[in-house]
């Protein structure tokens, strides 16, 4: 609600501002020539406040928009483009150096006769499901891919969300036999010149707030009206690249 706000805001005095160019009050257009970027951090720094955005992908947006600040006053000649992915890349390597990772508690009982992959809840129900490779019941997802493809099978009880990072690579993740933690798990994503795919189950709701730059954000699972449903919760942040929900 918040970012919608400032949003808003902007706009409005936007608007304004160039309308009193058209009458000749002020120079807006000058204005806006120079200090443009400062729209990319106020919406960065207001983001930041909000637990439902995310908040890598909203320093990044500050850091970019400082930098193109910095540039359109000449203090600093280079070219952009060579510095924004250098700069992500230093954000998103000091995130993983202070993220810790938690520990699965609760696991799936897999009896030594279930080798194809068919798993058995807590209630003793069997779920038939493929012969996945790459199957965690960890509550928690760590996943970061450089240039190289990542690719998880979720089957944790109590699923709690986690992070995944995609630099230039690729990342699959299916939560299609996921269990979410108290009935909500939250799921922060970050894609830079990659792509992140993450498979849901019909029976859940995704909720999908993010930043895309010259990138998409696609939510195409099915929409759940039950209020009781299951609800995955997504923040994104796309440079250059995609988040796709299916």
């Amino acid at each position: 609600m918040k970012s919608k706000f400032v949003l808003g805001m902007i706009l409005i005095l936007l608007g304004v501002g160039f309308l009193l160019d058209q009458f000749n009050v002020i120079s807006f257009g000058a204005i806006m020539s120079t200090y443009w970027p400062m729209i990319i951090i106020i919406i960065g720094v207001t983001n930041l406040f909000d637990r439902d955005s995310s908040k890598l992908g909203n320093t990044i947006l500050i850091f970019v928009g400082v930098m193109f600040q910095i540039n359109a006053l000449n203090i600093l000649t280079v070219s952009m483009t060579g510095l924004i992915i250098p700069i992500a890349l230093i954000i998103i390597g000091i995130s993983i150096l202070f993220s810790r990772k938690k520990e699965s508690k609760f696991q799936y009982n897999l009896s030594s006769d279930n080798k194809n992959g068919n798993l058995k809840n807590i209630d003793g129900d069997s779920d038939s499901l493929p012969p996945y490779k790459n199957v965690s019941t960890d509550n928690v997802i760590d996943a970061f891919a450089f240039m190289s493809g990542v690719e998880t099978h979720n089957r944790s009880l109590e699923f709690r969300g986690g992070r995944a990072t995609s630099i230039m690579g690729g990342i699959d993740i299916d939560l299609r036999g996921a269990v979410p933690f108290e009935g909500v798990s939250e799921l922060e994503l970050t894609s830079i010149m990659g792509g992140i795919e993450v498979l849901v189950p019909e029976s859940w709701r995704v909720e999908v707030k993010g930043t895309p730059l010259l990138g998409e954000i696609s939510n195409k699972s099915r929409y759940n009206p039950d209020p009781d449903a299951p609800v995955l919760r997504i923040k994104g942040f796309v440079l250059m690249g995609s988040i796709e929900i299916k």
